[in-house]
């Protein structure tokens, strides 16, 4: 009974040794990723306003010098391009924005003006992602070893130590069909990343 209690011992000085090396070593970072997204978004907006609205400036007056010389002009001509209505459009790009003004001119007078913005926002998003850091976990379970001729042959319930996702721990305690007990233990280490 005494190698018993012996092995007993220095399986649990095992699991001890490799708990506190397990508790040293371990990093206490948390684990961060950031996502970065550029969402962009158009947006239009328009605007109308009539003629009388628009504020104007006269830069310029015809006068007639010779009036037998301007009397000779095309009077039809004249008229008719007065009386005209005429439809104006003027389109401004900026990077990835259109600006487009339409202008409406009979009469020499602005009748009305139009003005369309698509702006296009640009919006990045960042994403942060925190996860905590591993913690161990102990877990309760049995194992059995089963025969084709003999059935059950062991029975052995045990703990399992999950030490912060690097290793699993376990300790056994094995009971055969002539109720002998023996003990043993388990060390499983990480060898993927995932």
């Amino acid at each position: 009974m005494s190698t018993i209690k012996e092995y007993l011992i220095i399986i649990l000085a095992f699991f001890a040794m490799v708990w506190l090396y397990e508790s040293c070593h371990s990093s206490s970072a948390v684990i961060e990723s950031i996502k970065t997204d550029t969402v962009y978004q158009t947006k239009v907006n328009t605007k109308w306003k009539q003629g009388k609205d628009i504020p104007y400036v006269i830069i310029a007056t015809d006068t007639v010098h010779d009036s037998v010389r301007y009397l000779v002009h095309d009077t039809i001509r004249i008229v008719s391009d007065y009386m005209r209505t005429y439809a104006y459009s003027d389109t401004i790009n900026v990077d990835s924005n259109t600006f487009v003004i339409n202008d409406t001119i009979s009469q020499n007078k602005i009748q009305s003006r139009g003005f369309e913005a698509k702006i296009t926002e640009k919006t990045i998003l960042t994403t942060i992602t925190k996860a905590a850091k591993a913690k161990n976990s102990l877990y309760l379970g049995f194992r059995g070893d089963l025969s084709g001729s003999n059935g059950l042959e062991v029975l052995s319930p045990g703990i399992m130590l999950n030490a912060k996702n690097k290793a699993l721990i376990g300790l056994n305690v094995n009971i055969n069909k002539n109720f002998n007990i023996g003990y043993s233990g388990s060390v499983y280490f990480k060898i993927g990343k995932k």
